[in-house]
């Protein structure tokens, strides 16, 4: 990762856009290297680097152009070296490219298109001739890797063969290929230049052969370069993302390996999920309910935690799926949370959690004998959730929880609507006592509330069923419809719900400063049978949910 980045980062420059008055302007680099791979040139070399700076003002059917070159050649076999920098001045035809006066090139055996680093009017046909060398047109979009580092896309103009040469090198056969990348403008990207010599030294007359490498590559330019983004993420953030979820997958098996911890006589496997075969003997208010959470924690993809000895499971976590927050039941709770390493912990234990403190504790109330109770409500106005009510209901959720009306905030709804029971409040807008709460709306600064059509929603809960027992959780009312009986027929309607599917009691939570809400279940005369804490390694910014 580290290599991946420090190398985009060397190629950052390759990107450069240039703002200029000029009709055109651009920076080069020009590498060339030869390299003697046999005979009297073997291990002989020559390299030759330049840096190009070209100004080019359009006028009527020619350019004006000003550059200006530096460079520094140097040679391993006498260890000299030259530098310089040259200045020229010249004009070429927007026409055809031919130079019109001045140069910047040997033009003495070139073809009838000069300037090397502009086609004028973008390509368009199957062949060129540029400078002393005619090229074909390869179809398509190709890439170039300009400073070996940044990939471009453009028209690739290609060109290879075989030429004699008979000068201070020696006489040599050479072979060449070269491929220029071109806007389809026609404004030039780069080149990429090879050429093999094979023949012999003119003063010795002993065999050599050696091999030139070049390249041209645009470092900046007014013009637009065509970027390859596919190419570049491939090459760079792909491999970043592969070892990335690599390493996840190897941190994750690790971090889920299975511990065992010696406990007196006896040994405590802590794992993610559950044994095979097992016994649960969970010390908790919420026993009666282990079942229902570990199939809605399937479904809900959340990770299960198991403290357990000889197949007999004595405390159960479920982990939310960012792994953050858990909620623990039962024995052994330090070594889960030890072991799942969540930053907030719900458990009926407020002490013996290093470094956790206590955030907020909830009364657990437990309603009994459902069956022999008369649970009658308003259906007018409190109903089974329907789809239609979704996204009303995940809106209001989340404003109330984080202060944004963002229904990723509240994603949790959905997979509730699809397990569990959900109870909604709505009232028509028509309704005069409607009317009048939304008259004062803006006085009392409470936010707008959630509608559909006609119908607004006032509130909504949840309800998650197990075998006798239920469990009562997520009621929201909206702060405009507060103290109108709203929170106690949500109530109601989710005990009733219980009811008819043969539970017999229920168990919910309240924060232990919420008289309103206590209020409520003393129709009930609930009975507190525990608490339940909410502890964190910080304060949190927002409501931290419970499983």
């Amino acid at each position: 990762m580290i290599t991946s980045v420090i190398v985009q980062l060397f190629g950052m420059p390759y990107l450069g856009i240039k703002f200029t008055s000029h009709d055109l302007e651009f920076e080069y680099v020009y590498n060339w290297d030869l390299v003697g791979t046999g005979g009297w040139y073997d291990g002989y070399t020559e390299t030759f680097r330049a840096k190009g700076h070209y100004l080019v003002d359009f006028n009527g059917n020619y350019a004006n152009v000003t550059a200006r070159i530096s460079w520094r050649f140097s040679e391993n076999y006498y260890g000299s070296s030259q530098k310089s920098v040259d200045n020229y001045e010249f004009s070429y035809s927007l026409v055809n490219g031919a130079y019109v006066w001045g140069t910047d090139q040997d033009v003495l055996n070139t073809t009838d298109m000069n300037v090397w680093f502009h086609i004028p009017g973008g390509i368009k046909a199957s062949q060129y001739d540029i400078l002393d060398t005619s090229y074909d047109v390869i179809s398509g979009e190709h890439l170039i890797w300009v400073g070996n580092l940044m990939p471009f896309s453009g028209k690739k103009l290609h060109s290879e063969g075989y030429y004699s040469r008979d000068d201070v090198y020696g006489e040599f056969d050479a072979k060449y290929e070269v491929d220029n990348f071109f806007t389809k403008d026609g404004y030039l990207i780069g080149e990429i230049y090879t050429e093999v010599d094979d023949g012999y030294d003119g003063e010795t007359g002993h065999w050599s052969k050696f091999r030139i490498n070049s390249y041209v590559f645009i470092t900046s330019s007014s013009y637009l370069r065509p970027f390859n983004f596919g190419m570049y993420f491939l090459a760079y953030w792909g491999p970043i993302l592969f070892f990335m979820i690599l390493f996840y997958v190897i941190y994750e098996n690790l971090r889920w390996k299975s511990r065992i911890i010696p406990k007196g006589d006896i040994e405590i496997i802590v794992e993610r999920n559950l044994p095979n075969f097992v016994k649960f003997e969970i010390q908790s208010a919420y026993s009666e309910m282990i079942p229902s959470y570990l199939v809605r924690a399937r479904s809900h993809e959340k990770k299960i935690i198991s403290a357990h000895s000889n197949g007999v499971v004595e405390g159960i976590g479920f982990i939310e799926q960012k792994g953050k927050v858990g909620t623990f039941y039962g024995n052994h709770i330090w070594d889960m949370v030890n072991y799942t390493k969540v930053k907030y912990a719900f458990t009926e234990s407020g002490r013996g959690l290093k470094g956790f403190r206590t955030i907020e504790k909830y009364n657990i109330f437990e309603i009994n004998n459902l069956q022999q109770r008369d649970l009658s409500f308003d259906t007018a106005h409190i109903k089974p959730v329907e789809e239609k009510h979704l996204d009303a209901i995940m809106k209001m959720i989340a404003n109330e929880d984080r202060g944004k009306k963002s229904k990723k905030y509240a994603k949790w709804v959905t997979k509730s609507y699809e397990d569990d029971i959900a109870v909604g409040a709505t009232a028509l807008r028509t309704e005069t006592w409607i009317q009048s709460i939304m008259s004062d709306l803006f006085q009392s600064n409470y936010p707008k509330p959630e509608s559909i059509a006609n119908e607004i929603i006032l509130g909504v809960g949840f309800a998650t069923p197990g075998e006798e027992t239920g469990w009562l959780y997520g009621l929201y009312v909206h702060p405009a419809f507060r103290n109108h009986g709203i929170g106690r027929m949500l109530v109601l309607a989710r005990l009733s719900a219980l009811k008819e599917i043969g539970c017999t009691r229920a168990i919910t939570e309240i924060a232990e400063w919420n008289s309103p809400a206590k209020n409520i279940y003393d129709d009930y005369n609930a009975q507190i049978v525990g608490t339940i804490y909410l502890l964190g390694k910080k304060m949190p910014k927002v409501k931290v949910r419970r499983y």
